[in-house]
């Protein structure tokens, strides 16, 4: 266990998080160790993996050995690394869904409407957390963990959270008013490191508690959409993320260099690590294919000249 340990320690002081795989490469470890191993062996990892109980569970125990083992073989060559396609899998990212204005402003109403009872702030919290994930795209474990004195009059403090980042996010002045009226009516007596959204027994919201009343205020408002293969489960909150990300796009100026130094300010505003990383969020709306067609009218234009 003191190799696997200082792996851990290792990846985690470079940012990875490893919660679930430390647990997963621990089991592996009790599993080799009873088998009396005293190296990773590839048919030991093929034989563990194979007891997951599904093909993702299956494809990500090995790619997660493999890279443990990488590490180890790097210092003893005799530690073997697995090949990383015995267990093949291919996740099929579900196409976000782009909420109109409109779609927004009827889950901010319902939101509101939930607990409109004197003395209950339940409505007015769910009300002002969706609209400031609305508002700037921040990811939702962001929005619940944000305390008191992260909410300044003009901006969000987000601390050290996916990738151990820090950003401070300039805030429109509708959404700094919202967040103010929210504050003096039901935070007005919160210390700077209470929470800033808070659950009926005044802890933290958690993203359980979050998810579970979005998906109810959908189902209410019957918000669902058609793929490939029919009807999908209604949006996802985190899908307000990319709606932001997308409309921000449809404002983005044209130009090379405007482009540019948009696409850098939008992925820093959303914390990601890597340009590329906010490559994902961005999809074709009507606005964007317009823009687009705009676009290559304007180009083929120039062309003929």
């Amino acid at each position: 266990m003191s190799l696997l340990d200082d792996y851990l320690a290792l990846r985690r002081a470079v940012g990875f998080k490893l919660a679930g795989a430390e647990s997963r490469l621990r089991r592996f470890v009790r599993f080799a160790e009873e088998r009396g191993d005293t190296h990773v062996r590839i048919d030991t990892a093929v034989v563990w993996a194979g007891k997951a109980t599904s093909p993702h569970e299956r494809h990500v125990r090995l790619q997660e050995l493999a890279i443990f083992a990488r590490h180890l073989s790097a210092e003893d060559p005799r530690h073997e690394v697995p090949p990383p396609h015995v267990f093949a899998f291919k996740r099929h990212k579900r196409l976000p869904y782009i909420y109109s204005d409109d779609e927004i402003r009827r889950l901010l109403l319902a939101a509101g409407d939930r607990h409109r009872r004197p003395g209950d702030s339940m409505g007015d919290t769910y009300k002002t957390l969706f609209g400031l994930i609305a508002a700037t795209g921040i990811r939702v474990g962001e929005a619940c963990r944000l305390c008191i004195r992260d909410v300044t009059g003009k901006a969000l403090f987000i601390r050290e959270t996916k990738f151990r980042k820090s950003r401070m996010l300039p805030l429109h002045e509708t959404t700094v008013i919202q967040l103010v009226a929210y504050s003096e009516r039901w935070r007005f007596a919160a210390e700077p490191d209470d929470p800033f959204f808070v659950s009926l027994t005044g802890g933290k919201l958690s993203r359980a508690q979050v998810d579970n009343v979005f998906r109810q205020l959908t189902d209410q408002l019957d918000l669902t959409f058609s793929g490939e293969e029919g009807r999908h489960p209604g949006p996802r909150i985190h899908d307000m993320r990319h709606t932001f990300a997308v409309r921000a796009l449809e404002t983005c100026p044209s130009g090379r260099e405007e482009i540019n130094k948009h696409m850098l300010a939008l992925s820093t505003y959303l914390g990601h690590a890597r340009l590329e990383n906010t490559y994902w969020y961005l999809h074709v709306t009507p606005q964007l294919m317009t823009d687009i067609a705009d676009a290559c009218e304007i180009w083929s234009g120039r062309g003929d000249r």
